[in-house]
């Protein structure tokens, strides 16, 4: 029993801020225990400024206590013990910005409800909402088998009939890459039966009536003209076959053929965006990063998807729909495909919302094990339109643990003891493939770049 009355043959208490006194020791270190103010340890009888010194005491001391955590102290028989009551109890805050409007998150599903629920003000709802049909629609298509041989026969049409090809022929202007050989045999003539006329006597076809010698004498002049500049270029020491770009993009050409489109590019529009565009005309549209599938996306374009005998437009997705004009196709994709309802692949909990399954699945509490899954970083990705990742890492404040010597009671040899170290999901922000971002601009001075 404590008295503080007086001080004859009684025992203080070792703690230096406290006053009481007890009558035997036995109570002292009683006092001591259960004392929330003293921070004591009983099992090895030793005394400690604040909670954080003790819990690093039972941490270091694994031949003392069993598996301790580091925040509280308590102690655990097993990692698995251990690790559940760390992400219960001790959770790790998120550092997640957003990458349109920059706010910051302490957890996934508020920042997946920023985007949801049009909070942002930079992506909107609508735009959050179509990256995730985008992973579902590729998901399904890159999954092979008859679903994806089915959407190229719906596309392939189209891509056949289109020629993106500027270059191709031959350029008459470049010379030969070999010598002439001379042939040491008769070349072959055309049989010609007898009593025809020769091909070769025969005069030149005679103008059209809606062709008049004034009108060809001007185009004979233009070309003779344009012939002319072409030699002098060529003289002055450009190759040939820049001579030949300029003459057919000079003023000549413009002059002769208004209609056609210039087949070069300006060296300011050299970009990613122009990169992308001449490798779609190689190659075909690329389904992972265009969202070509949707009506409100710049690479919408219903065309992709017409019959050529029917006329009429397939629907892109795994579907058999065809309908008779674009409006009715796009009217289609917004409400027929639109992702109404989720679920967790691992509990089947069906949800509304991307932000309560996102919340079930980052739930410290949750029975489903969903986010323990191999694949649950993929399928993370998928379930937040690619604007999420995740990855497996150690709590920051067990990134540099303390070791300690001990003395193993098996062998009887002092060995180095590292505490266990407890890991945690850090989610990490990531930009869809097909998210261009907006345009930014930084102001330096009076100007803007």
């Amino acid at each position: 029993m404590a008295d503080s009355s007086g001080t004859d043959g009684l025992i203080p208490c070792t703690y230096e801020d406290c006053d009481l006194f007890f009558r035997t020791e036995k109570e002292m270190k009683r006092h001591k225990k259960n004392a929330p103010e003293h921070d004591y340890c009983a099992v090895c009888n030793e005394d400690f400024e604040d909670d954080n010194a003790l819990s690093m005491h039972k941490v270091v001391r694994p031949d003392m206590h069993n598996l301790a955590c580091r925040v509280c102290g308590q102690e655990f028989k097993s990692n698995k013990g251990l690790q559940r009551h760390i992400e219960l109890t001790h959770s790790v805050d998120q550092k997640l910005v957003c990458i349109g409007c920059e706010g910051k998150f302490p957890r996934a599903s508020l920042l997946v409800e920023h985007l949801e629920f049009n909070h942002c003000r930079i992506i909107t709802a609508n735009e959050f909402m179509a990256s995730i049909t985008h992973k579902y629609l590729i998901t399904e298509l890159l999954n092979g088998g008859a679903n994806f041989d089915r959407f190229m026969q719906k596309t392939s049409r189209y891509e056949a009939a289109v020629d993106n090809d500027d270059e191709g022929g031959i350029n008459i202007m470049d010379e030969p890459d070999h010598e002439p050989v001379d042939l040491d045999f008769e070349v072959m003539k055309p049989h010609v039966p007898e009593g025809s006329n020769n091909f070769e006597k025969h005069l030149p076809y005679p103008p059209l009536p809606g062709q008049s010698s004034q009108a060809f004498n001007a185009l004979a002049a233009k070309l003779n003209k344009a012939t002319l500049e072409e030699n002098e270029r060529v003289a002055a020491g450009e190759s040939s076959r820049q001579a030949v770009k300029t003459m057919w993009g000079g003023p000549t050409a413009r002059k002769l053929f208004p209609q056609a489109a210039s087949s070069t590019v300006a060296p300011s529009e050299y970009s990613v965006e122009q990169l992308d565009r001449q490798k779609e005309s190689e190659y075909g549209i690329n389904i992972l990063d265009t969202r070509f599938w949707d009506p409100d996306c710049e690479a919408w374009n219903p065309q992709r998807f017409i019959d050529p005998v029917t006329l009429k437009y397939w629907c892109p997705f795994v579907c058999e729909q065809c309908f008779a004009i674009p409006p009715d196709l796009a009217r289609h994709i917004k409400t027929d495909h639109k992702i109404r309802e989720m679920s967790c692949p691992a509990c089947m909990k069906k949800f509304n919302h991307t932000t309560a399954l996102v919340a079930h699945c980052e739930s410290p509490a949750s029975k489903c094990r969903i986010k323990r899954a191999e694949d649950f970083s993929t399928f993370l990705d998928k379930l937040t339109g690619g604007f999420l990742g995740v990855t497996e890492a150690i709590r920051p404040d067990h990134l540099h643990n303390p070791q300690a010597l001990i003395t193993n009671p098996e062998t009887g040899r002092v060995e180095v003891h590292t505490p266990h170290q407890a890991h945690y999901l850090r989610y990490e922000v990531t930009r869809p493939a097909q998210y261009k971002g907006p345009q930014r601009t930084v102001q330096i001075g009076g100007g803007r770049i």
